[in-house]
């Protein structure tokens, strides 16, 4: 094809049906007394992306795949691993989550966890849940 030209256009007759989007989008804030974070979650079918983030800029740390075990009498359990940064707080939270929730479940995480924010989130995250169910 020599520059300045156009490809040859085929045109269809095929109609073109619009649907509505299949990703739902629910942001919230976790407070206990101050804002502790935001969170994003978007449900598509199937899966749960969940980002936690600081109250500044948006950042990515780390990213971690929750999965719900298979249904051989196993109880309510899941398997995690970390697909971006060192696994830690992101990789546990994604591990319950997708056991409750009964689904994949991505987490993405742009704060550090501790031992004191993270009973914190995961209580938020759980109040939220319980609420907002259809969002999850």
């Amino acid at each position: 094809m020599e520059i300045g030209t156009s490809p040859r256009v085929i045109s269809s007759r095929k109609r073109i049906t619009y649907k509505p989007s299949e990703w739902h989008v629910h942001q919230f804030e976790i407070w206990s007394g101050e804002l502790v974070c935001k969170a994003a979650a978007l449900r598509v079918v199937g899966a749960l992306l969940l980002w936690v983030g600081g109250g500044g800029a948006a950042e990515l740390s780390e990213v971690a795949l929750g999965v719900p075990a298979r249904e051989d009498g196993a109880g309510r359990a899941a398997l995690a691993s970390s697909l971006l940064g060192a696994e830690g707080a992101a990789t546990a939270l994604a591990r319950r989550l997708s056991a409750a929730l009964a689904r994949p479940v991505y987490v993405c995480s742009g704060l550090v966890f501790d031992r004191f924010t993270m009973p914190l989130i995961e209580r938020g995250l759980m109040a939220e849940i319980k609420n907002r169910p259809e969002c999850f």
